[in-house]
């Protein structure tokens, strides 16, 4: 009686340490300190755009529930004269990266005067393009895996020629970004399209920096773009079936953690435990982890 007891203690303890809050926790799949920001004030001002981001990875259980980018953002950084440039150089010197996320090139058009039309050898422009370019090179040098570049909406009105230096600026800083010979893998985005007939609503009236509401279309559109590039390699994960608990083994805990969502009145379909892959999770499927656990099944998924 009293081992019986005993051991219904210890299934009690085991199955309470897989109740439905946690055995259905989504995997971490980075590190936030994986991953650097840096950029000017598009970023840094309020912020919003990095923390909606980070709740975009969070949701999509890449990013730990508190865990957080290495966000180095300044305002009124300039691409040219070491400005962004030294955010990472400084920020890697407490530990690499292997993703960066980044801006750059708005202050740029705002140093000194330079008469229209624009071009490659404009001096605003080649000096922020000739930054990137060395920034790209020293960040493949250092090992960072993957670089996110996301270039701004059209201001509020046209700001003093802000609109046409930046109309100017964005294809020669793509070209530069796509034609470098040295860099990591690199993506270069550009916003205007989400912000595309709501310039009101998404800029603060300084007619440059975004709104909360912009901030959360930019940080939506830029975690759309980085799934469809598969830029955090998560877009197309791999599927250990029956490996509930995300351990590595399919085991008893396994067992009792589907045993449990089979008795849970409220489940949603959970992949992992499609074991048919018949895209629905029943008595089965259950049936077939027994199977597998007595060595009767050799592999999952099995159909």
């Amino acid at each position: 009686m009293k081992k019986l007891l005993l051991f219904s203690i210890i299934l009690a303890v085991i199955l309470a340490s897989f109740a439905p809050s946690t055995i259905f926790a989504a995997t971490t799949q980075i590190n936030g300190s994986d991953v650097m920001v840096i950029g000017d004030s598009y970023f840094a001002l309020s912020g919003e755009i990095v923390r909606a981001l980070e709740n975009e990875a969070r949701n999509a259980g890449v990013l730990g529930a508190n865990d957080r980018f290495r966000n180095n953002p300044v305002s009124g950084a300039t691409l040219a004269n070491n400005g962004i440039p030294s955010q990472y150089k400084n920020g890697i010197s407490s530990g690499k990266v292997k993703y960066v996320i980044m801006d750059g090139g708005g202050n740029d058009c705002l140093q000194g005067y330079s008469a229209p039309p624009y071009t490659a050898s404009t001096p605003f422009i080649k000096n922020a393009t000739d930054a990137v370019t060395n920034l790209l090179k020293q960040m493949k040098a250092d090992g960072v895996v993957k670089v996110f570049y996301l270039f701004y909406p059209d201001p509020n009105g046209d700001l003093n020629g802000l609109k046409a230096k930046l109309d100017a600026l964005r294809p020669i800083m793509q070209s530069t970004v796509a034609n470098a010979t040295e860099k990591p893998e690199t993506y270069f985005f550009d916003i205007r399209p989400t912000w595309s007939g709501n310039l009101s609503q998404y800029t603060l009236p300084d007619g440059i920096h975004p709104t909360t509401a912009g901030s959360v279309a930019t940080a939506k559109a830029m975690w759309s773009e980085m799934q469809k590039v598969n830029f955090f390699g998560t877009s197309t994960p791999t599927i250990k079936y029956g490996d509930y608990n995300n351990d590595g083994s399919i085991d008893a805990l396994d067992f009792s953690s589907f045993k449990m969502y089979l008795m849970s009145p409220v489940r949603t379909y959970t992949e992992v435990f499609d074991l048919n892959v018949d895209n629905t999770v029943d008595a089965i499927d259950f049936a077939i982890m027994k199977q597998y656990l007595l060595g009767i099944v050799k592999n999952l998924p099995y159909n």
